[in-house]
């Protein structure tokens, strides 16, 4: 099951307050996740147009919990989508960082991870800020885990794609 498990994060500008300001940006599409027969997450992308494309930036990705789940799985799915893609050399290199930023998930809970430009990722728990990770390669193949044409749920990212 935690090899489809996702991470939720909103993708926006960073800001200095502690609250995402998500007001300029505007739903492009959202899916549910499932696995098996378990929902997973709903998820949500944005962007300043309402329209997704390929380095264009700001983008928001928001994902809503319909479980419980571990920080430590969270991770564990993190690096599992990075093999998939083929990303291998990003396996575990972030593990510490992530573990530091994520916390466990309660049903209900949303992850979300403002992308401002290709350069930084700002995480959110609930609205309020985690903390952010300014490394162009992990921002790109994060949101690649869901926006990537070889993603391992190419009917989510029609969706959130607006497809």
């Amino acid at each position: 099951m935690w090899k489809w498990l996702f991470i939720g994060f909103l993708a926006i500008s960073q800001v200095s307050n502690a609250q995402i300001n998500a007001s300029n940006l505007q739903l492009v599409g959202e899916a549910r996740m499932t696995y098996l027969f378990w929902d997973i997450y709903d998820a949500r992308l944005y962007s300043s147009s309402g329209d997704y494309s390929t380095q264009r930036f700001p983008v928001l990705l928001s994902l809503s919990y319909l479980r419980d789940f571990k920080a430590k799985d969270i991770v564990k799915a993190t690096n599992e989508q990075w093999l998939h893609l083929g990303k291998d050399s990003l396996v575990g290199q972030y593990d510490k960082t992530l573990m530091s930023l994520w916390p466990d998930i309660k049903q209900g809970d949303t992850l979300s991870v403002l992308v401002e430009n290709n350069q930084t990722s700002a995480f959110f728990y609930n609205g309020k800020k985690l903390g952010v990770i300014r490394d162009a390669s992990f921002t790109e193949s994060f949101i690649a885990i869901w926006l990537s044409p070889k993603t391992s749920h190419p009917k989510v990212r029609q969706q959130l794609i607006g497809q």
